[in-house]
């Protein structure tokens, strides 16, 4: 092989060496770029689950409350039947002792 042959061939490999390197920088560059534009997303993200973690325990203390107004209905409810349970029988009461007296007359 000649002089000029080993350099032809030299340069060609070194032409090629210097274009896979250039398709490596450039893989790189698109490489950090999607890289950049994942961290942005994974930063929406957070945010987005973030506000979701503040909305959950807001609705969890809404739901405590809602919790607490139907223990009070609850028992309020339980006091008012035995108030009408009393009625009721104070009524059954009134009305015999209206029978007998009126059997009395």
């Amino acid at each position: 092989m000649s002089d000029e042959e080993f350099r032809s061939l030299v340069l060609k490999e070194l032409s090629d060496i210097r274009r896979d390197v250039a398709q490596t920088q450039q893989m790189t560059a698109d490489l950090i770029r999607i890289v950049g534009n994942t961290n942005g997303m994974l930063e929406e993200a957070q945010q987005d689950i973030d506000v979701m973690k503040r909305n959950i325990d807001v609705i969890k203390q809404d739901i405590d409350i809602v919790k607490q107004e139907q223990k009070r209905m609850s028992d309020i409810q339980e006091q008012q039947g035995r108030v009408l349970e009393m009625l009721s029988y104070r009524s059954l009461a009134h009305d015999a002792d209206i029978r007998d007296l009126r059997r009395v007359r």
